[in-house]
């Protein structure tokens, strides 16, 4: 038999099984065909009931909102919703329904011309300004009907589900039998073309032989392109040498494909890297010129350019600047300053387009260096927006063209930097600001002392006055218009002082509320409690998080520093337990410790008391500030604090009951201070080198703080310090503050401790107590379920607070203001806990507190104060309305749900 016919009777047989496995191949498919039938006929019913029931809830929200006076009575938006939902049920009655579906469907029909009556009633009520009347027909009258309705909607889709859901299942399960047998034909007919096949290929074999050497010979190929056969049998292995040249065709064309990839791989690694390394470049300026000045030194040569200028634009003079230049000299011909749309960075600006230009004319600009001087041939100027507006552009000449690749970059890197622009001109700002604020405590100050010195002045005048009474008449008139003056002037000075706190309080108040919200959601988002972002936009939030601490730590020494010059700070000696003390101090900063591989230790000198009479608060203050200090300025050895009895003879000459002193001391090895620059460190916004550098961070206040508070607890620091051996803080207190000393002493502090204290204190006892009840207890204590309403009037507070809330699986319902926080509690049932904000309109929250608590079912409700003002009676203001407790924005939320599980287990 020739290879032909063995080819043919071959073929004929693979052609049957072919003809067999289609017939499988099309009973499968008719059957999946069968299949999507079914689930598209089930799923318009189950869509339609769905579509009933939404439009059902969306007329009891607007109905709702009507009430509330957010919806307008002539709207038609609600009668639309009714009418759809009229649609919807005609829509279902048509399709082909059971007799339950259709008797559903019927009483369904019935209770929404019910409802949709008592609709057009409410409409008519509230266009007559008939807002009770409207409230008791839907509340009361017709709040079965709308529940009813809702409830055989949503029973209409659970049917319509079930239904679907049972007639998927029984043609899945025809679909799989299908599928199994097509399966088993598809096993018969593979053994039947492989029996076949081998039959042929055997009596084939020495054909092939023919061409076997050139397929052999590829792996052997140190070409790219595989070898091909010219030769072309013309017996029957033709077929197979066509066939191998046809896949030769094929593989060589993969491969070019695949060397394609490849080369695009390699340019997206490039931008990529490049960017990343960009980023790395400007990470810690705090200037926006520096900034500038990085960008453009790292970018220009990056993407092959010889010029590159920074330009910043002042949005309220409309002026382009010239902040950074790469590679500039005396001969540019651009200004220092451009206006909006002047030229081509102005008009790049304008626009918000990027302008590229391709083979400049000669001369036009000359980039030199020390042996050449020659006009570049391309430009490219690109805009940076940031939030729709243009903040900056970058202008880039080159001698070549710039490529795709590079323009690519280009962009990407302009869209980039615009977040990290705007974030150092804010920061700039603050600093102006707070630069301000010291400029003007400063000219107070300078006022103050010149009142004090007219007042000598004056006191000088009017003993001249005293010897010269009787002819003197009219100088005295005289000094009297000066007196008046004086007290102007003074008046004056008090006034700018309030308004310097009164504007502090307000800058708080301003702060922090944005704060609450950036540092509640990066908080979450570092978290990542969902695992759905990256290891570097974890790391972004964490920065956010981190930097919006600092800017609070920030506004809180701030804060301190003016109450101090102003006179605000009062001092509440209490029992202080040396033990407490080192325990606290030991759980803030032996983490730091161990992170930075220092070690950390204390002394507690034989003589020191067990407990002394100060300030809990402030005192734990000046130590922390002393000891972050430490920590900060020391790369490697320790950090030792020491409580000690000190002798001081001089205090017995002047007069004091006891020479002893309490000196408590902390000393590290690190950089040390100069000894000219260590009168300047207790100096407000300054540093170890005597200036206002920020070389390791920080505001520069933390001394200044503590020296004075120090001082008004009734003792002084001094500082020793030895430059590169480190340097020792001591705070000195009067011996007689010791608890231990007399019993009259401590009978004296103890009747200090009036009621004002507890109240200071009361909000930091609860925080340390819902620390311990976590740890013992809370830590079961269920969140789940709790009802919390949540009245503030700002919409990202309400957005983060609720997020964070409803992770815990709360259940959160707020109110913009105090009295729709009345409201929602008179109608919204077991409400569990309150948290108030106390800055809104229309009622703010000391009234909403105090209205609540008149009312006898609420005496007993827990309520948490929350507020962004952080000044002295803040605290006071909130216990006296009702509040239960009270803790300051921004909100730390670990603290906030410890509050709020000791309040609900009370």
């Amino acid at each position: 038999m020739k290879i032909k016919t063995r080819l043919y009777v071959g073929f004929a047989s693979v052609l049957m099984l072919m003809v067999i496995l289609g017939g499988g191949a099309l009973y499968v498919h008719l059957q999946q065909l069968h299949v999507n039938e079914v689930i598209k006929e089930k799923y318009e019913h189950v869509k339609l009931a769905n579509f009933i029931l939404a439009e059902t809830n969306n007329t009891s929200r607007m109905l709702r909102d009507l009430l509330l006076g957010d919806i307008s009575p002539e709207d038609p938006i609600i009668m639309d919703s009714r009418a759809q939902a009229y649609e919807a049920i005609d829509a279902y009655e048509q399709l082909s329904n059971s007799d339950e579906i259709s008797e559903l469907l019927t009483e369904l029909r019935a209770i929404n011309d019910i409802y949709t009556n008592a609709a057009e009633t409410v409409i008519e009520l509230v266009k007559n300004d008939e807002i009770e009347q409207a409230t008791k027909v839907l509340i009361v009258d017709h709040r079965d009907d709308r529940v009813s309705l809702s409830y055989n909607s949503q029973l209409l889709a659970s049917m319509e589900e079930e239904i679907m859901n049972e007639a998927i299942e029984e043609s899945y399960t025809l679909y799989q039998r299908a599928y199994m047998m097509f399966w088993i034909v598809v096993i018969a007919c593979f053994i039947g073309c492989l029996a076949i096949t081998t039959w042929v290929v055997k009596t084939t074999t020495r054909g092939i032989n023919r061409v076997s050497s050139v397929i052999a010979a590829v792996p052997r190929n140190p070409n790219e392109v595989l070898p091909r056969i010219t030769d072309i049998p013309k017996d029957e292995t033709k077929e197979i040498a066509l066939a191998y040249n046809a896949m030769a065709n094929v593989l060589d064309e993969n491969m070019a494909h695949e060397k394609e990839l490849k080369e695009k791989l390699h340019e997206e690694n490039w931008i990529k890297t490049n960017i990343a390394e960009i980023t790395t470049s400007y990470q810690g300026a705090q200037h926006l010129t520096k900034f500038a000045e990085l960008i453009i030194s790292k970018v220009t040569p990056m993407v092959g350019a010889t010029y590159g200028v920074f330009y910043f634009i002042d949005e309220q003079d409309s002026v382009i600047t010239q902040i950074a230049t790469y590679a500039a000299n005396e001969n540019k011909i651009n200004n220092d300053t451009i206006k909006m749309g002047e030229g081509l960075v102005g008009q790049c600006a304008k626009e918000k387009k990027i302008i590229d230009l391709e083979s400049i004319p000669e001369g036009s600009l000359k980039v030199t260096s020390g042996l050449i001087s020659a006009s570049p041939r391309a430009l490219m100027i690109l805009p940076i927006e940031f939030e729709g507006r243009v903040i900056a552009v970058i202008e880039l000449a080159s001698f070549e063209d710039f490529t795709t690749l590079q323009k690519q970059l280009l962009v990407i890197v302009c869209n980039t930097i615009g977040v990290s622009i705007n974030s150092i001109f804010g920061r700039m700002k603050i600093e102006n600001l707070l630069d301000e604020s010291q400029t003007l405590t400063e000219e107070l100050q300078t006022q103050s002392e010149e009142l004090q010195q007219q007042q000598e002045e004056l006191q000088i005048i009017n003993e001249k006055l005293e010897e010269q009474y009787y002819n003197s008449e009219e100088k005295t008139k005289e000094l009297e218009k000066i007196k008046v003056d004086l007290e102007e002037k003074n008046r004056h000075v008090e006034l700018s002082s309030k308004y310097k706190s009164e504007f502090l309080a307000n800058m708080s108040h301003e702060l922090r509320t944005p704060l609450n919200s950036m540092l509640i959601l990066s908080e979450m988002l570092a978290d990542n409690s969902e695992g759905n972002l990256t290891d570097d936009e974890t790391e972004y939030a964490k920065t956010i998080f981190a930097s919006g601490k600092d800017l609070l730590n920030l506004i809180n020494d701030i804060l301190d520093l003016s109450k101090i010059e102003t006179g605000n700070i009062e001092i509440y000696p209490g029992e202080v337990y040396v033990d407490d003390l080192i325990a606290t101090l030991k759980r803030q900063f032996t983490p730091v410790a161990n992170q930075k591989g220092i070690d950390f230790s204390y002394e507690v000198a034989e003589g020191f008391p067990k407990s002394m009479i100060t300030d809990d608060l402030r005192f734990k203050q000046v130590l922390k500030n002393l000891l972050s200090n430490a920590f900060k300025f020391t790369k490697a050895g320790s950090v030792f604090v020491k409580f000690d009895v000190y002798n001081d003879h001089s205090l017995h000459e002047h007069g004091a009951k006891s020479d002893m002193k309490l000196a408590i001391s902390v000393t590290d090895t690190g950089i040390g201070i100069p000894k000219e620059s260590q009168a300047l460190i207790f100096e407000a916004f300054k540093q170890g080198d005597g200036t206002t550098t920020r070389m390791y961070g920080g505001t520069g206040l933390g001394l200044s703080i503590s020296k004075e508070i120090v001082h008004l607890l009734g003792g002084y620091i001094e500082v020793e310090s030895v430059v590169g051996k480190g340097s020792t803080f001591t705070v000195f207190l009067p011996f007689h503050y010791a608890k231990w000393q007399t019993n009259q002493v401590e009978s004296e502090v103890a009747a200090t401790v009036d009621h004002e204290i507890v109240e200071r204190t009361s909000g930091y006892q609860l925080q340390e107590e819902a620390s311990t009840y976590e740890d013992k207890s809370t830590t079961k204590e269920p969140l789940a379920g709790k009802s919390i309403l949540l009245v503030d009037d700002d919409m990202r507070n309400v957005f983060s607070l609720t997020n964070a809330l409803e992770k815990q699986k709360m259940k959160v319902v707020f109110a913009e203001n105090g009295k729709e926080a009345l409201e929602v509690l008179q109608t919204t049932p077991n409400v569990d806990l309150v948290l108030m904000d106390i800055m809104m309109p229309v009622m703010n929250g000391y009234e909403a507190m105090s209205e609540i608590r008149d009312i006898p079912e609420f005496e007993t409700l827990p309520i948490i104060a929350l507020t962004a003002k952080a000044m002295k009676s803040d605290r006071e203001k909130c216990f006296a309305s009702g509040a239960s407790d009270y803790i300051s924005k921004p909100v730390n939320m670990d603290q906030l749900l410890s509050l709020i599980r000791v309040w609900l287990h009370k």
